[in-house]
């Protein structure tokens, strides 16, 4: 109770001057028509750039903001009837210490010298169009729904150019981008929101136009999704929309070799053919209808091997390109806890048939509009088209509608259901949210399910404050989720339950030392069950100090109270007693830069563990070879001694990361995985041609192996390995524009 008033006071103390944050004037660029088109190359030296000064008041946002930057920077904005043209000079004095390895299209610029441009066309400051391309013009792009982003937000993959030569002056780069690709209202006269950012990756220099302040955020992306605070961008004249079709048919072959022994069906030499298509039409300027049928995702990356220690469900996130375009607009509960709606529990085990998605806006509300047709896999194209409407098919339906209030705020309501043979299970919510101040937000949002079956309805809702400018920050939030809160096509992490959460942090600039910033930051959660017990809290201290140079070093603590009313099976073997735990835990954590040709990190945690220990390891290493080459490699471990039966023991994940590339357009990546309770080592390799923009063609390597023998490390040389399967798929694409 004592940390609950305490956090409301904080909150309380510091919300006048976050509301009373001052708005700066608005600075804009002016857009010139261009008689003839630039080649968008990355040599400016085409006729329109020559007729247009350049911009140059690119400010440092970090280290120092508000300062000149170390390295110029220049900008020049051109467009013509069907495109957007941007012209970047990037003066380098040392151009050979310039980073640009990563030839991965939608991999990590974040290690390299890369721009952003951020467009929102509607000026409604909370949705933008995000474009990122590196010194190398490997592109990157996605899209910012009302002022937040996740790493979903990056599933966008838009078909524009983007071109850069680096000399001994920097690099320069050209970026064309088709108005089809954006969405915008209607008029002849338009005026589109504009951010550019520029990243000096070794100095970790980040450079704004205009400049997004610190109090809007310290993090990494707390800029780029500050749309509110965008530039102008003015001069657009009758530029043309275009019908905006887009087909993409695909056709995949592949064949499987599976172990007799698994209890599954051997299909050696057997070789499956399939096809179906994407269609993508612009109903108007600000309106999308996308259309699946026989929808494949074999060319997906696999998902990283996780062990479960806890008494809950493990999060793992959506991977699959239909689902993550434009998904912001569905985001509705706590993300990764208790989501009303998670796009992964459609099609994952079954075969999806066909399916309708409708996104965009339709005067003052953003709508989204998704439906499903889901079957168990099998057969050829005709048999599985032929389960569409049958008995054994799914419907899996979502609608969102939002509607925007004030200037930051919004309300929306979702509704999601779950239909097979005449069973359903639906879900209701409604949401508030309200932004102010400069990073500051409060949001309230509340869901119903019904079910078919009765134990399976319930009710969960949250409310929370979250204050925070450049050096403090304080939060408070409550949840209670039924006790049979199941909505079909949520998540749920952790039922009957309500559960409250504050922090508290600190995290002033350092001027002088060999550190830039510190972090320091409290988090306390006391949860109680639907009848009012409790049944656990924790709390969780933690301070970091980050270098200029992105070197980062974290000293974390933890003390912990759980009450278990059941057995909890940690592993098949090993049972903990229910009773009360209560116990502390202490560690440190050290970070390098990403950036640098070797990088790498080392954690080390131990302290109690339901009444025994555990000491936790993770350490991961990294290398850049060059633009063609890159490795990765990591190692968790936790050492477990328990006081019951079978309770000492290990658990182990590994993996191996390679990344190689040819060209921008092809590239090649390899993860192998390994954990000593599956014992099973598994394979994805996958090489993507990029044959036209838009298009590819891939082939996809999958093997697994299982570790036999008493010992259960992986490296011991009296182990052997047996094939679980082994699968091969070539898939195929071409994007078709109308």
């Amino acid at each position: 109770m004592k940390l609950r008033i305490a956090i409301a006071a904080a909150l309380l103390g510091m919300l006048p001057t976050l509301v009373m944050a001052q708005e700066a004037p608005v600075p804009s660029i002016e857009a010139t028509f261009a008689e003839i088109a630039p080649r968008a190359d990355g040599i400016l030296d085409d006729a329109i750039w020559q007729q247009i000064q350049p911009m140059t008041d690119f400010v440092q946002r970090w280290p120092n903001e508000g300062a000149a930057p170390t390295e110029e920077s220049w900008a020049k904005v051109a467009y013509d009837r069907d495109y957007l043209y941007f012209a970047f000079q990037f003066s380098d004095k040392e151009p050979e210490l310039i980073r640009a390895k990563n030839m991965e299209r939608g991999g990590r610029n974040d290690r390299d010298d890369h721009a952003y441009i951020g467009i929102d066309t509607f000026l409604d400051g909370r949705n933008a169009f995000l474009f990122e391309m590196n010194a190398l013009g490997t592109q990157d792009d996605a899209l910012i729904a009302d002022e937040r982003m996740t790493i979903d937000s990056y599933s966008w993959d838009a078909v524009y150019v983007s071109e850069t030569v680096i000399n001994d002056k920097g690099w320069s780069m050209e970026v064309r981008i088709p108005f089809r690709q954006l969405r915008f209202p209607e008029g002849d006269d338009l005026t589109f929101g504009l951010w550019m950012r520029r990243t000096v990756n070794r100095k970790n220099e980040i450079q704004n136009w205009p400049l997004i302040p610190l109090s809007y955020g310290t993090g990494y992306s707390d800029d780029i999704k500050t749309v509110s605070r965008y530039g102008r961008l003015t001069g657009l004249k009758n530029i043309r929309r275009g019908k905006n079709i887009e087909i993409k048919p695909y056709v995949i072959t592949g064949a499987q070799n599976v172990r007799n022994d698994l209890g599954l069906e051997k299909t050696d030499s057997d070789t499956n053919y399939d096809a179906g298509f994407d269609l993508k039409y612009g109903i108007t300027s600000n309106l999308t209808l996308d259309f699946t049928v026989n929808t494949d995702f074999a060319q997906v990356e696999s998902d990283n091997t996780q062990i479960n220690l806890t008494r809950f469900s493990l999060f793992f996130p959506e991977k699959r390109e239909f689902f993550l375009e434009r998904s912001g607009i569905f985001e509705h509960g706590d993300s990764r806890r208790t989501q009303t709606f998670f796009s992964r529990r459609i099609g994952l085990s079954e075969a999806i048939l066909a399916g309708t998605r409708l996104t965009g806006q339709i005067g003052r509300f953003n709508v989204g509009i998704l439906n499903i047709e889901t079957a168990p896999d099998g057969g050829s194209f005709t048999d599985k088209m032929g389960q569409i409407f049958g008995e054994k098919s799914a419907n899996n339906s979502v609608a969102r509608f939002q509607t925007n209030f004030l200037k930051r705020g919004s309300a929306g309501v979702i509704f999601t259901n779950f239909d097979r043979a005449g069973s359903y299970n639906r879900a209701l919510g409604l949401d508030v949210s309200q932004r102010f101040g400069s990073a500051s937000s409060m949001d309230v949002w509340f869901t119903d399910v019904s079910d078919s079956d009765s134990n399976n309805e319930g009710q969960a809702a949250s409310a929370s404050l979250n204050l925070r400018n450049d050096v403090y920050g304080a939060s408070l939030s409550y949840t209670s989720v039924g006790e049979n809160f199941r909505p079909a096509l949520g998540f749920v992490q952790r039922r009957d339950m309500k559960q409250s959460i504050g922090t508290v942090t600190y995290s002033p600039i350092l001027e002088k030392g060999p550190f830039r910033q510190m972090v320091f930051h409290t988090m306390g959660i006391h949860t109680d069950g639907q009848d009012g017990e409790l049944q656990s809290w924790d709390i969780y201290p933690s301070v970091s100090f980050s270098t200029k140079e992105r070197d980062q070093i974290r000293f974390s603590g933890s003390r912990s109270f759980d009450r278990l009313e059941s057995v909890f099976r940690i592993r098949p073997d090993a049972e903990i007693v229910a009773a009360d735990y209560t116990f502390g835990r202490y560690g440190v954590t050290f970070t390098s830069d990403p950036g640098r040709k070797f990088s790498g990190s080392l954690k080390i945690e131990t302290g109690g563990f339901y009444g025994g220990d555990r000491t936790n390891w993770s350490a991961s290493a990294g290398y850049r070879q060059s633009k063609y080459l890159t490795l990765g490699g990591r190692v968790n471990k936790s050492d477990i001694d328990l006081p019951i039966a079978n309770g000492k023991f290990s658990a182990t994940t590994a993996s191996v990361d390679i990344l190689a590339s040819v060209s921008r357009k092809l590239f090649a990546k390899a993860l192998v995985q390994y954990d000593n309770f599956s014992r099973d080592v598994n394979a994805n390799i996958r090489v993507d041609w990029i044959h036209s923009p838009g298009s590819d063609l891939f082939f996809v390597f999958n093997t697994s192996y299982h570790v036999t023998g008493d010992n259960e490390d992986l490296f011991d040389p009296r182990a052997d390995f047996i094939m679980n399967d082994i699968v091969g798929v070539a898939k195929i694409t071409y994007l078709i524009l109308l």
